[in-house]
């Protein structure tokens, strides 16, 4: 399937026949830069639970945190600031000019990051099977590297897995946004799979070439989903 790169429309949200039935989990992932947060945020204001594994990480990663030392036990105390947290920038310039330090730092934090959100995720299911009448529709786990890390059998074997993309050029543009030059831009896109292939595994996909408002109304397609609160 070729990703599709003119216009602001969805590739696979065309008509409720793609959702033939709703799940209570679902998880989120897309290129780097296409509005995954942005997604994640529409659909709390529609009722839904949402977990970021990203700021899951953040979290472990403050000192006292369950993998603030593995860092700086791995990759020096040269990492932190003046109070002890960990400098995310230069830790990450680090890591991604160098695959293998990649590897190192993802196998030393994603076990923890993930137990964090299975155990969000037992929690909501657990409250929603005694029949919690304030649960949430659904819940939804933001996770970057979802597809890179073998995860997609957490949301039923793949087909509860909702991926949200743009142009190349525009993912570009928003990386530049944020301050980074060419060759950090590129190593943090070769660092991710190609967002036609994650595209292609996803149950779900969402294209974010526009407005916040049109990234919304592809959300009404989702089952489940209530209507903005005015």
């Amino acid at each position: 399937m070729r990703i599709k790169e003119a216009g602001a429309v969805p590739v696979r949200a065309a008509s409720h026949a793609f959702f033939p039935f709703m799940h209570s989990v679902y998880g989120l992932t897309g290129g780097i830069a296409c509005g995954k947060s942005t997604l994640a945020d529409l659909l709390r204001q529609r009722g839904w639970e949402v977990v970021d594994s990203d700021a899951i990480a953040h979290r472990l990663m403050e000192p006292g945190g369950e993998n603030w030392r593995k860092i700086i036990d791995s990759f020096g105390s040269n990492l932190l600031n003046g109070d002890q947290t960990i400098n995310r920038g230069l830790l990450g310039d680090m890591v991604f000019q160098a695959p293998r330090l990649r590897e190192q730092l993802n196998s030393l934090t994603h076990p923890a990051i993930r137990k964090a959100w299975q155990k969000d995720r037992d929690s909501f299911l657990e409250r929603k099977a005694a029949g919690a009448t304030h649960m949430c529709a659904s819940l939804v786990i933001v996770i970057p590297l979802l597809f890179e890390t073998g995860l997609e059998k957490e949301f039923s074997d793949g087909s509860a897995v909702i991926c949200v993309g743009c142009s190349s050029v525009l993912q570009k543009t928003r990386l530049a946004s944020r301050g980074l030059d060419p060759e950090r831009i590129r190593q943090r896109l070769e660092s991710q799979w190609p967002l036609e292939e994650k595209s292609k595994r996803s149950s779900h996909l969402f294209w974010n070439e526009g407005t916040v408002e049109t990234l919304a109304r592809q959300v009404e397609w989702l089952p489940g989903i209530s209507p903005k609160p005015v």
